[in-house]
């Protein structure tokens, strides 16, 4: 479950500018990576991204710097699931080789929103579901699922589902990401929550055929 926590910055590219150099590295513990370096795209800057990852009351620390955009900095954003959470935020610099502050993490909250969603995962495929449910706390606004493949220095497909910041809908969970050896493919698929896609789906239909026969 410790594999839970590789969540890594995209490298992408924007306008035109000055090219950096950025550490392109990624380690389980609580302190910054430091090598090897990457001459970044242009445009871009150095992105730290710190996780936490607590499965069962254990937490396993993830650190990983690498090249990206200003909006992947300073973003904060969690994942709930039945068994554990994911904390993750990141932080950035903008000169050569240079090392990012330790990036902050979302405060916990104990305030039940009104939301339930799903909740599952599974370290064999990149795909889960099942009948559990989980009470949504806090800015966990959005009923999400996390599909990832990993190849290259580790191999395996993973998935969660949860409780998820819309942050983590967004830019923190959708990476594409090749650094020391390792390619993350990591995608979320979210919802407002409730009533799940495709039973919605269903009961409108229904609804729809009910009204023909009836009317």
């Amino acid at each position: 479950m410790k594999l839970l926590g590789i969540l890594l910055v995209v490298s992408a590219l924007t306008s035109k500018g000055y090219s950096i150099i950025c550490k392109s590295c990624w380690l389980f513990g609580s302190q910054p990576c430091t090598e090897p370096t990457v001459s970044c795209p242009d445009g871009n800057v150095c992105v730290a991204a710190y996780t936490e990852v607590t499965v069962g009351g254990a937490m396993t620390p993830q650190y990983s710097i690498s090249c990206g955009t200003w909006s992947d900095c300073n973003v904060t954003g969690s994942l709930t699931f039945l068994y554990g959470k994911i904390h993750t935020g990141t932080s950035c610099c903008s000169t050569d080789d240079c090392i990012p502050p330790k990036p902050a993490l979302p405060e916990e909250s104990t305030r039940k929103n009104g939301l339930t969603c799903r909740t599952c995962s599974s370290d064999q495929s990149d795909y889960c579901y099942t009948g559990d449910k989980i009470e949504c706390n806090g800015e966990e606004t959005k009923c999400g699922r996390m599909a990832r493949k990993l190849s290259g220095t580790i191999n395996l497909k993973d998935s969660i589902r949860g409780c998820s910041t819309p942050s983590f809908c967004g830019i923190l969970g959708n990476q594409q990401a090749s650094v020391s050896g390792l390619n993350v493919d990591m995608k979320m698929f979210c919802s407002d929550g409730a009533t799940d896609l495709y039973n919605g789906l269903f009961c409108s239909l229904i609804v729809a055929l009910l009204t023909k026969l009836m009317f």
